[in-house]
């Protein structure tokens, strides 16, 4: 996904944890800046840097949550969740890129679907949980004046997060998981049209199947209003079933970066 895991980061970790583990309805809003470096897109040699402020809005009730993404809860028991969650790639423009120079943008893609969660320790309103989640999701590309359907992305995955005992203190997030995603989709990213291709880019057709494994760290303090927060991402795309594509580059690489937000009313 391109560069979604910034946006990603923001909205589903920053806040994660922001309060105790033991309340019930809860809403708060505030606003930040966080300073980051990602991939142009993921397999690109090339990075970029941003600097972005942006507004926070995060509810939590026993059937929604805005929060660790967005997710609406369909069923859940102590030892098993089903909810609706989304995801978010930025669009990327392929002037950025060396490898992708000359080629079609990638726009804005959207992502919803179904996740399964299976909660093997802790809970969800417990001070920590250890759980397996299978999200899988539709993915949409659009720039409002064009909309297609890529296809589909699903995410198996193990999270251990620990949630604060009070509103203060320190919290984090572990995840490991596998990408697996449809023909369409890895083709909206690495497919190379005969129309497009170079002497040094030749045409290419993805196949569907496995994309890599991943490992994200995230890390927040909370002091008072204010939420201090870090975090870092490593892909590794080796025997990807688009591993061959000319528009990897880069098999392995790193995605971080830190940020400060101050929330400025809650509700307790």
């Amino acid at each position: 996904m391109c560069k979604n895991y910034f946006y990603w980061f923001i909205f589903l970790f920053i806040f994660t944890h922001s309060v105790s583990a033991d309340s019930k309805d809860q809403w708060e809003f505030g606003v930040g800046t966080t300073a980051f470096t990602v991939p142009v897109y993921p397999g690109s040699s090339q990075d970029e840097s941003f600097i972005i402020p942006f507004p926070f809005l995060r509810v939590k009730t026993e059937y929604f949550e805005m929060d660790e993404g967005i997710r609406g809860y369909l069923f859940e028991s102590p030892d098993a969740r089903l909810n609706i969650s989304a995801d978010f790639a930025v669009p990327a423009d392929s002037d950025e890129s060396t490898t992708r120079n000359g080629m079609e943008d990638l726009k804005p893609v959207v992502q919803i679907g179904p996740s399964l969660e299976l909660v093997f320790l802790g809970g969800r309103r417990q001070p920590y949980e250890f759980r397996f989640s299978l999200p899988v999701r539709t993915a949409i590309a659009s720039d409002i004046e064009n909309t297609e359907n890529i296809g589909w992305v699903a995410e198996p995955r193990l999270t251990y997060e620990t949630m604060r005992s009070s509103k203060t203190g320190f919290a984090y997030q572990v995840t490991a998981g596998l990408q697996y995603s449809s023909q369409d989709y890895n083709a909206y990213y690495y497919d190379v049209p005969v129309s497009q291709a170079t002497a040094l880019r030749p045409a290419y057709e993805s196949e569907a199947g496995y994309g890599g494994y991943f490992f994200d760290l995230v890390l927040n303090w909370r002091d008072d209003n204010l939420v201090y927060f870090a975090f870092t991402r490593y892909k590794n795309l080796e025997n990807s079933s688009f591993e061959d594509s000319p528009l990897i580059e880069d098999n392995n690489y790193f995605s971080a970066g830190i940020g400060l937000a101050w929330i400025f009313a809650s509700s307790f």
